[in-house]
């Protein structure tokens, strides 16, 4: 009863469900028509200082000093302005097989001669929306700013599929591009890197949308620190395997990862602080089975691992995997000592001694120092979530006092304001003791408030939240994990004549065809077709995700602010304009 219970939850309300708002009539900017214009600005100092900062391992790490292979991008860089990874859309006779399990989904070898996968597609162009400023005009080119550059990435869920506590057995959770999640990453941050150094300026921050790691586990965490920063990666564990003979081959094969040297912060998320995101709190008798090799048992799915020595990483459902002390599954305040400790820029991402002491994963602080911008991120997870709730939002009276503290400290200084977390206001569940609407209506209050970004949904989503005094954008971004393999970028423009420009671009990894990460991306394809079987149409899935890719926002700015952002001095270069436009 419980598997079944827990099955239907999946299937009714399963993070990966989720569908967009529908929205108010919008204009499409193609890459080929003028862009819009954007404005002065102006800031006053932080509230308080941005921490120190220290440099990514050795300064910056860098790959020509060892003998591992790094991993190739394409030639040619492109956003999803360009071009754009889409699904296949599976035949009948496909989906008669899948239906009746002639077809299954670990059955990898058979995706492609099944016509499971991607095609390239022309890039999709920025889609343009004045609900919250319907008198909106294009600044004049000489006072426009541009205010803010950043990347965000969600739900990058590192596995380790050789685990003895994963759920590879219980076909509705098995990812078949779960083995090749470190080569994934690692090509999404060498890509946004590349982008950054085209870009005339570097991108300011990164920041992540909770959700770092699959299983909790101390190595899955190492491994995208390591990433982030820079190191060799081996994504084995266990033993070590060598499936295809040779080097950077396969999935177990040690690869370079060059890093990305820009200050992140991140956000908590549901996969960090319960067991497999979930289903149950992390227990001792957990923790103690993730470092051995019998397969845990006491699971509410058929457990199973993934075997290393098989070329595509096969599922076993009995027997043992060798152990392994590194796959210890965290709590959460081992979790937020190790980002607090991680290498990489500022010190503590945000974090401090006193949030580890207190357990506490949320934080305020200003990413680009000397700015009026404040980055405020909140933990939207509950540790305690009972069995089939975790993954529903939680927020509780003290953060969220904090939280209207910190947004009027933000009003008070002029400064725009950027919330992060890893669920939206309308993933708050009903357990939590403040409700989606309490958030959202604290925001509504906040004058700066710019965005409220998040994850968790993995599909790339908008949700305009409106009042009688004005409104935000609440935006989900898809994960690096799952298809479509995405992360974001973004630019605030001040316009200059009262208004702001916000420019989200999407970027699939730019991983050539034929790599380790490009299969992933096929595999993950192939993955919709299984479950939209379940959830629809393959077709209403991409048009709905497409939707909410590229954007262009124009927002109102207060005459304080805009007073405000004149005292400081900002970049004229516009980049999204002048670099993801025209690459």
């Amino acid at each position: 009863m419980k598997q079944a219970t827990i099955f239907f939850f999946l299937l009714l309300s399963g993070a990966s469900c989720n569908e967009p708002a529908a929205m108010g009539p919008a204009e499409i900017i193609t890459p080929t028509s003028p862009p819009p214009t954007a404005a002065p600005p102006t800031p006053q100092p932080p509230s308080r200082p941005a921490p120190p900062s220290r440099p990514a391992p050795p300064s910056p790490w860098s790959c020509t000093e060892t003998d591992y292979p790094v991993y190739p991008l394409t030639v040619e860089s492109y956003t999803t302005l360009q071009r754009v990874w889409s699904p296949l859309k599976p035949s009948t006779l496909v989906k008669a097989k899948i239906t009746t399990r002639l077809l299954k989904v670990t059955e990898l070898e058979k995706y492609q001669e099944n016509g499971l996968g991607v095609e390239e597609q022309p890039g999709l162009p920025w889609i343009e929306h004045r609900e919250l400023a319907p008198e909106f005009e294009v600044g004049p080119d000489a006072t426009r700013r541009s205010l803010a550059w950043f990347w965000q990435a969600a739900d990058p869920q590192m596995i380790d599929e050789e685990s003895p506590i994963r759920f590879e057995a219980f076909s509705q959770l098995f990812r078949p591009q779960g083995h090749l999640i470190p080569q994934v990453f690692n090509a999404q941050v060498q890509t946004i890197r590349r982008l950054s150094d085209q870009s005339d300026r570097p991108l300011e921050f990164a920041i992540l949308a909770g959700d770092l790691t699959d299983g909790s586990q101390r190595n899955e965490l190492q491994w995208v620190l390591d990433i982030l920063n820079g190191g060799i990666i081996d994504p084995d564990s266990g033993v070590d395997d060598d499936p295809i003979p040779g080097p950077a081959n396969d999935y177990n094969d040690p690869f370079c990862a060059e890093g990305f040297p820009i200050p992140w912060y991140p956000a908590i998320g549901n996969h960090e602080t319960l067991y497999n995101g979930g289903f149950g709190t992390i227990t001792e008798a957990i923790r103690s089975a993730s470092i051995g090799g019998s397969l845990y048992e006491d699971s509410p799915f058929p457990n199973g691992f993934r075997d290393g020595s098989t070329p595509n990483g096969d599922v076993v459902s009995e027997g043992n995997t060798p152990p392994d002390p590194r796959r210890l599954v965290l709590r959460l305040h081992e979790i937020l000592e190790a980002i607090l400790e991680a290498d990489g820029s500022p010190i503590g991402h945000g974090l401090t001694q006193e949030n580890i002491e207190a357990g506490i994963g949320y934080y305020s602080t200003h990413p680009v120092p000397g700015k009026p911008i404040r980055l405020v991120t909140l933990k939207t997870v509950n540790p305690d979530a009972l069995l089939g709730l975790g993954h529903q939002g939680y927020l509780d009276t003290i953060q969220f006092d904090w939280l209207q503290n910190e947004l009027a400290q933000a009003d008070a200084n002029r400064e725009l304001v950027i919330v992060l977390s890893h669920h939206g206001s309308e993933e708050i569940g009903f357990t939590s003791p403040v409700s989606g609407e309490d958030l959202q209506g604290a925001l509504l209050q906040c004058e700066g408030l710019v965005l409220h970004l998040m994850g968790h949904g993995h599909q790339n989503e908008k949700h305009l939240v409106r009042s009688e005094q004005g409104g935000y954008w609440e935006l989900m971004l898809a994960s690096t994990v799952d298809f479509p393999m995405q992360s974001r970028l973004v630019e605030f423009v001040d316009e200059g004549n009262g208004f702001l420009t916000v420019y989200i671009t999407n970027v699939g990894h730019n991983s050539p065809q034929g790599s380790l990460a490009h299969k992933a991306r096929e595999l993950s394809a192939g993955k919709i077709t299984f479950l939209r079987l379940i959830r629809g149409d393959v077709d209403d899935y991409w048009e709905k995700n497409s939707a909410a890719q590229n954007l262009v926002l124009r927002l109102p700015l207060s005459e304080e602010l805009q007073v405000h952002l004149r005292e400081f001095t900002w970049p004229s270069v516009v980049e999204s304009e002048t670099t993801l436009l025209n690459l």
